[in-house]
């Protein structure tokens, strides 16, 4: 199995869930990888984020967990208790349960760029747990994308309040992209929740300056 046939790509960020160990400690989070070549991929982790501090102090290895289901990804945001882990095959740091494929890295260079480290991973096994053929619906990415406009509001919010509002308002039109095409309760309950941690955040910080 190739990173490619697993959708890896040189110009297009892919969305997974990162697990990562150093110790005793774990932290899981959504994150954006990039293909390099046939054998290496990289992450953009921005610095204050609990991955890039695991990574800072001496974090050896991650795995890269595909999956196309929208509650894992809201768990690993927002309900992290609720990840359920795995013993990983080659590296120290777990799989979460559930997913349809596990790329085991090893983490090879780090680059400091100022706002964020580049990390740059090469795969020690591609695991492939299941085939799925499903229908393409509208509902799940739309939650996906909030989640990713949440995450980049929790880096942004202590210095650029005017960008966080510009997220918090994409975040509203992919909420009605999940109210307009599904009547799935637990779906539109995660992006009520994710546009009411956003707006909560951005109201705090506002109050803050104020003063």
């Amino acid at each position: 199995m190739r990173l490619r046939d697993l959708g890896f790509s040189k110009l297009t960020y892919s969305e997974i869930i990162l697990t990562i160990r150093h110790g005793d400690a774990v932290n899981v989070a959504p994150m954006g990888v990039l293909l390099e070549d046939d054998k290496r991929l990289s992450l953009r982790v921005y610095k204050g984020q609990r991955t890039c501090e695991l990574i800072e102090k001496g974090a050896v290895d991650c795995v890269l967990n595909i999956t196309c289901n929208s509650t894992l990804f809201y768990d690993a945001v927002l309900n992290k208790s609720e990840i359920s882990y795995y013993p990983s095959e080659t590296v120290s740091s777990p799989r979460v349960r559930g997913c349809d494929a596990y790329v085991e890295c090893s983490i090879i260079d780090v680059e400091d760029c100022g706002e964020y480290v580049r990390v740059l991973l090469k795969p020690q096994l591609i695991k492939v747990s299941r085939r799925m053929v499903k229908t393409h619906n509208r509902a799940e990415p739309a939650v996906i994308e909030a989640l990713v406009c949440f995450t980049k509001i929790l880096h942004l919010i202590k210095n650029n309040v005017e960008m966080a509002e510009s997220l918090k308002e994409r975040i509203k039109i992919f909420r009605e992209i999940v109210y307009h095409s599904t009547r799935n309760k637990k779906l539109r309950m995660m992006m009520t929740e994710i546009l009411d941690r956003a707006e909560k955040m951005i109201r705090e910080k506002k109050a803050i300056d104020k003063h």
